[in-house]
């Protein structure tokens, strides 16, 4: 049974912002910013460079900072990310040893592609592990 790619369960839904962006920019960003899903929080911006993740700040580290600080210079830059193509488990353990309940999803050149919330993969895990208890039981395709 093939597993769901991080890129189908991952989400877009999330505030991304260039380097060169104001910590007002970015502040300015978040308040614009209208999840499709209620359930949708925001407690990080990626940061971008080209498309490219080049960093992370939190919404605590945008408050105490000055509004005219570009954000490049508050940002995180030690990364754990994971890619499109990596595995359901190999989200899990990033997930776990982390203690994160979002990670970055980046392609395999680096792209910003979304966010991979723990819930997602949970009931991705979830909707993989009924599917094989239904079939081991001889009641699903």
């Amino acid at each position: 049974m093939a597993q769901p790619t991080l890129h189908a369960i991952s989400s877009e839904q999330t505030v991304s912002v260039n380097a060169g962006a104001t910590v007002d920019q970015v502040i300015t960003e978040v308040r614009e910013f209208t999840p499709v899903d209620d359930g949708v929080s925001v407690y990080y911006v990626y940061v971008r460079n080209n498309g490219e993740l080049v960093g992370v700040v939190s919404m605590r580290e945008l408050l105490n900072a000055k509004g005219s600080d570009p954000v490049s210079e508050i940002m995180t830059v030690d990364l754990v990310t994971v890619t499109t193509s990596d595995s359901l488990q190999h989200a899990v353990h990033q997930f776990t040893a982390n203690r994160f309940a979002v990670l970055p999803v980046v392609d395999e050149s680096g792209q910003f592609s979304g966010v991979l919330r723990a819930n997602d993969v949970i009931d991705a895990l979830d909707e993989q592990t009924t599917k094989q208890i239904l079939k081991q039981a001889g009641l699903c395709l």
